[in-house]
C-alpha cells in the first residue's frame, strides 16, 4: 500500500496580536492523558488578520480531514479484507477521533461568529 504524507487537520479558534505577528490559537490532533485535545499555536509573520481568514483556513483544514477519514477508511477496509484484525482495530479506534473531530469543526461552523475570539 502507498504511503501519502499525511497532515493533520487543526481547528483554529482563536487569534491575538502579538509582537507585530499574529498568535493563532489551534486544537491539535494530540491528545492530553484525559483523551481531550491539546490546545497549540503558531506565529503568523503578518500584522493584519480577520474572522474570515480563520474561517478560511477552516474550511481547508475541514477539507483535509474529511479526506483523511476517507484515506482511514479505504485503510481499514483493507486491513478486514485482509484479515489484520489488529491493525483495523488499532485505525477503527483512531478513526473514531477523527469523527469527534469533525463534529468539532461542524459545531465550530455552526457558531463560529459568535464564539471565534479576538484579543487585542
Amino acid at each position: 500500500m502507498k504511503k501519502n504524507a499525511i497532515f493533520h487537520p487543526k481547528l483554529y479558534f482563536k487569534y491575538e496580536f502579538y509582537k507585530n505577528n499574529i498568535k493563532l490559537f489551534y486544537y491539535s490532533n494530540k491528545l492530553n492523558h484525559l483523551g481531550e485535545r491539546l490546545i497549540e499555536h503558531t506565529l503568523l509573520d503578518i500584522n493584519s488578520f480577520s474572522k474570515s481568514q480563520i474561517n478560511e483556513m477552516n474550511k481547508k483544514q475541514y477539507h483535509n480531514l474529511i479526506i483523511y477519514i476517507n484515506r482511514q477508511e479505504r485503510v481499514m477496509a483493507t486491513y478486514l479484507k485482509k484479515g489484520f484484525k489488529d491493525q483495523y482495530l488499532i485505525v477503527k479506534s483512531s478513526i473514531k477521533l477523527m469523527y469527534l473531530f469533525k463534529q468539532d469543526f461542524e459545531d465550530w461552523f455552526a457558531n463560529y461568529k459568535s464564539t471565534l475570539a479576538e484579543i487585542q
